[in-house]
């Protein structure tokens, strides 16, 4: 099993695409696949700094 560190940065990358794809996609602000976007990267930003916890209390 990987560090609970790889992980973090995973999901914290994976939190900044999402982010990227919903400031970059056509339409308003407001449409379905905008806010789905937003909810997942918030999602995986969450969990990174969690596995970021993780580890630091690991040590």
């Amino acid at each position: 099993m990987r560090s609970p560190v790889f992980w973090g940065v995973m999901y914290f990358l994976t939190g900044v695409l999402f982010t990227y794809l919903a400031a970059t996609s056509p339409g308003n602000m407001w449409s379905f696949y905008t806010i789905l976007l937003m909810l997942f990267a918030a999602y995986n930003i969450s969990i990174s700094f969690k596995m970021f916890a993780l580890s630091k209390r690991k040590k």
